[in-house]
């Protein structure tokens, strides 16, 4: 019986899929791009049907691609897990965790998180990373974090990603504002007033000004920035009013108030993480932490 494919030919098509470009698969699994070209036709021609097109000078899966790519995960989850059983049988790796969060999280409430996961898993090691979503999607993606913690899904065939710290949008601002003695902001309040946004090409962005449009208010736009804690640094310089996760607002209440905004608008963080990992005790013991120690912090108030 003639043999359709094999486990090689299966790696570099997968390894092709999840980075875009026969380039960086060669990269990821240590080979030549000719012998990942190859590899990849061999198997099209054992499967008889194409795995990718390209246009617009990239390579796309085809739909047949995607079922085979998510049909074959099971396998390699499988293999993944026990490559790793068997380096510690033979005891020469030490576990690692590397995690990724955006700089607004990256703050007491990571730390807090980072405490209680060592307590539990004394025995790894842990590196906590902080950069923009596009960063730590792409670090995600290229297997140099374990999870990332993001602003926007990570759409990738192999990639979980679901929402956590779920809440609503709070209103920041200086303690000498005009509208610090009140008890919640409305939309409607922040009309004529300075106003930080983030960065145009961020659906935050978006989100906040369409809120505007529907109340028909229309703050001044002074400065914007391109992450929620930069957002609350411009605010704490006086800048003006930002909308941001409590999470991100709790740690600097100190100097800045913060209140309810109206009218309430939903807000989530997205944890994200490769399906194919051998890590799933520590990626979901990690997210229970964040969760308990989230609900623990604003149980306070």
């Amino acid at each position: 019986m003639r043999e359709i494919f094999n486990l090689r030919q299966l790696e570099a098509f997968r390894a092709v899929v999840k980075h875009g470009s026969v380039s960086r698969a060669a990269s990821s699994l240590f080979i030549t791009q000719s012998a990942v070209s190859k590899l990849i036709s061999t198997l099209e021609d054992n499967l008889e049907f194409a795995l990718f097109e390209r246009y617009s000078g990239r390579l796309h899966p085809t739909s047949d691609a995607l079922k085979l790519y998510e049909q074959s995960d099971p396998v390699f989850s499988e293999l993944s897990q026990l490559n790793h059983r068997i380096k510690q049988l033979q005891n020469k790796e030490r576990r690692t965790f590397s995690i990724g969060v955006l700089p607004a999280l990256a703050s007491q409430y990571s730390a807090e998180v980072c405490k209680v996961f060592c307590e539990n898993h004394p025995n790894i090691d842990i590196s906590l990373f902080s950069g923009n979503t596009p960063t730590i999607k792409e670090m995600l993606i290229n297997g140099k974090l374990d999870i990332g913690v993001i602003s926007l899904p990570i759409d990738h065939p192999s990639f979980v990603a679901y929402p956590v710290l779920s809440s609503i949008l709070v209103a920041v601002l200086p303690k000498e504002h005009i509208l610090a003695k009140q008890e919640r902001l409305h939309a409607q309040d922040l009309h004529g007033l300075d106003f930080v946004d983030y960065n145009p090409d961020d659906p935050s962005s978006a989100l906040q000004r369409k809120l505007f449009d529907q109340f028909d208010c229309a703050p001044k736009f002074t400065i914007n920035g391109t992450t929620a804690s930069i957002v609350i640094n411009l605010v704490a310089s006086g800048f003006g009013v930002g909308l941001v996760h409590p999470a991100s607002a709790h740690w600097r209440r100190k100097d800045l108030c913060i209140k309810p905004f109206m009218p309430e608008t939903p807000i989530s963080y997205y944890f994200c993480y490769d399906s194919q990992t051998y890590k799933s005790d520590l990626i979901q013991a990690f997210a229970q932490y964040m969760n308990q120690v989230y609900y623990k912090v604003f149980q306070e108030k």
